[in-house]
């Protein structure tokens, strides 16, 4: 079967669905291409057009870029889109995400291949001020398409506000289905033997590392971590030795912040700021860490932690809720002292203690990506 993915934005050392769906498309008899643009303002870089060349290696899936004749807040109209498709002859199209300029393909006549689509939207990722009229908007065009026609054969779901979010702009059940949020087991695995090397470099033997992995940026807000941990006392982060590590691309206006708020520290504790790591390098500093947190939104790197062995802390949304395992770790929306709480119990309480946390791997197969690639490629059949 020949496949198409489509996705806006595409960075070839990261670890989000699309990577780890194309590294797990590997595995099967199948021709694969990525049709995404040159826009990388996402993820504070450029493109390095060696990083792509190393994953199609890695993947043998083929990356086509091409440029964007409009933007809109994060969404493309990528030139030559469908030129592109039709030179690819394709039996079925993956185009990820939903409610963009994507969608103008359901005013064109029903195309020879199948069309699936993809909904990443929770709530509280909808912060645009326009949202409303625009679920209107959408329900009463699009939407009415898609659930008179086969033009799509279906749409993903990747969890529950997920689910809402597509109820909300109208899309009928019948059309809907899950393709959760997950890991690849080849790539994400608690590697006992980096995590001792690691913490030997960075000097963390017989600390308590809390660590942040992610966008360090307005939306994600790894500095309220600083808030969480003024929290606690002087005694008790000298007792368990707390140290903080981050990782990850950095905004520059946002670092501004992030740096001022370090400086606000009530306590002397040994912390560092890395740069990001190739998505394949990450489980090793998941496995070097003890606990995550993450303290705005949501994020795929929640899974990835708890199958490295790490308890995760997070606000107490419903996404969260359902991909953290245990939900007695979520707090409510900026109560960073019911966080700190949370992270106290945790320490005290040892749950960062990697051999109790070996099950988390069983507990989430469900969401292995390997499995899923077999529910969705059964789906194009």
């Amino acid at each position: 079967m020949k496949i198409i993915h489509v996705e806006d934005h595409f960075d070839p050392t990261a670890g989000y669905q699309i990577n780890e769906l194309l590294y797990a498309s590997k595995n099967f008899d199948d021709e694969v291409y990525l049709i995404t643009s040159d826009d990388m303002s996402p993820f504070h870089k450029s493109v390095d057009l060696s990083l792509d060349k190393k994953f199609e290696k890695e993947t043998g899936i083929k990356i086509v870029r091409l440029k964007s004749l409009f933007k809109l807040s994060a969404r493309l109209i990528l030139k030559n889109l469908t030129k592109t498709i039709q030179k690819i002859n394709p039996d079925a199209v993956f185009m990820h995400g939903i409610a963009d300029f994507k969608d103008l393909i359901l005013l064109k006549q029903k195309q020879d291949f199948k069309i699936v689509r993809d909904c990443h939207m929770s709530w509280v990722a909808a912060k645009n001020k326009f949202r409303k009229p625009f679920y209107l908007f959408y329900k009463l065009t699009f939407a009415n398409i898609i659930n008179k026609t086969d033009k799509y054969n279906k749409i993903y779901a990747l969890g529950n506000e997920e689910l809402e979010y597509l109820h909300k702009i109208g899309i009928k059940d019948k059309k809907i289905d899950f393709l959760p949020h997950g890991f690849n087991d080849n790539i994400m695995y608690y590697d006992e033997k980096s995590r001792h090397k690691i913490r030997k470099k960075f000097n963390l033997k017989n600390n308590v590392v809390i660590s942040y992995i992610g966008k360090l940026n307005e939306s994600k807000r790894p500095d309220l971590i600083i808030d969480i941990i003024n929290e606690l006392d002087k005694k008790f982060i000298n007792v368990y030795n707390i140290s903080l590590l981050f990782i990850g691309p950095k905004d520059k206006n946002y670092m501004n912040l992030f740096n001022e708020k370090l400086n606000t520290l009530n306590f002397e504790l040994k912390y560092r700021i890395e740069d990001s790591k190739p998505f394949q390098e990450l489980r090793k500093y998941f496995s070097a860490s003890d606990i995550l947190i993450f303290p705005k939104q949501t994020t795929l790197s929640s899974i990835h932690a708890q199958v490295c062995g790490c308890p995760v802390i997070m606000e107490n949304y419903k996404s969260n809720q359902e991909r953290v395992i245990n939900n007695d770790n979520l707090y409510p929306k900026d109560d960073f002292k019911k966080a700190s709480e949370i992270l106290k119990k945790i320490i005290l309480n040892k749950e960062y203690i990697k051999d109790d946390n070996i099950e988390n791997k069983f507990i989430l197969s469900d969401r292995e990506y390997k499995n899923q690639i077999k529910k969705l490629y059964k789906d194009l059949k």
